[in-house]
């Protein structure tokens, strides 16, 4: 799928997703949220405006941020949320969406919302853009310190949380703690969804073996690192690959077919950048 239009579809997508749960879920059902909206319905509490309207302003005072801490490119991305989120907003406020969870318990919708937000706001950040809102703080703490998006999303809406009791009381807190910590939690899953990679070391005499069948029938990449044996300490080298969970099985039996006694390590990567990843091969002829 082209790049830009990929960028599009998942910023719509996440948009649309958070607007629907506001406008059917948040608002009529009085749960406090994080994020621009959560700043927006602060500011409803004393600003007689639309919350499309509030919403609008805050996401073009974060814009601004963003532009300043994360450049141009990352800016332009988060333009298309800061117009297109308002819209959805005004949209949904002008159809009866409220009246979809109007008999359901507050709990459950509750859950819903948390997962509508978590998807929506991890399709956006999972392309490099943001939802124009109160993600975008994260995205420059992630930037410049490391730190995860869902977990300094939560620290924010936390502190937006605290200006929503103190303006409109104590009440429902609970479920706003539970939608902010599962709203977290689904952010950086989606983030990271599909691109589950495991990490490969296998170690055999037959070395040679297993890396020419990883490169040309599993096409693979592999590594070779140099390593000692502890009982003999022979000389030989092992085999590191990291592929998506789903070619493990293949990997795995590719060498033991070689070498049935052939010592496998496998663990969990959240996350690869380089050659064959982030970056195409380009068809580069493989070595024999």
């Amino acid at each position: 799928m082209n790049e830009r239009y990929r960028v599009l579809m998942h910023t719509i997508a996440g948009n649309a997703m958070l607007a629907f749960a506001v406008c059917a879920i948040v608002v009529p059902h009085g749960i406090m949220m994080g994020g621009a909206n959560g700043v927006a319905l602060c500011l409803r509490e004393f600003i007689p405006a639309p919350l499309s309207v509030l919403a609008a302003c805050v996401n073009c005072a974060l814009f601004l941020l963003g532009w300043a801490c994360m450049g141009r490119q990352f800016a332009l991305r988060s333009l298309l949320s800061t117009l297109v989120y308002p819209l959805m907003v005004a949209l949904f406020e002008a159809l009866p969406v409220e009246m979809l969870f109007a008999g359901e318990d507050k709990l459950i919708c509750t859950l819903l919302c948390a997962v509508l937000v978590g998807v929506g706001v991890g399709l956006v950040v999972r392309v490099g853009g943001s939802t124009g809102g109160m993600d975008i703080p994260p995205c420059i703490l992630q930037k410049w310190k490391g730190i995860p998006v869902g977990r300094s999303l939560l620290f924010f809406d936390g502190l937006i949380l605290l200006g929503q009791v103190l303006s409109r009381g104590a009440d429902g807190v609970l479920y706003a703690v539970l939608n902010l910590a599962l709203t977290s939690l689904i952010v950086d899953r989606t983030i990271v969804s599909g691109e589950q990679k495991v990490e490969i070391i296998v170690i055999s005499p037959k070395y040679e073996a297993i890396r020419r069948a990883i490169l040309h029938h599993a096409d693979c990449g592999a590594t070779m690192l140099e390593i000692e044996t502890g009982l003999r300490g022979e000389k030989q080298q092992a085999i590191l690959s990291i592929v998506y969970a789903a070619k493990y099985p293949a990997i795995r039996d590719i060498a033991l077919r070689i070498d049935p006694k052939a010592f496998i390590v496998a663990a969990d990567v959240k996350k690869v950048n380089g050659l064959g990843y982030t970056l195409k091969r380009n068809g580069e002829a493989l070595p024999a």
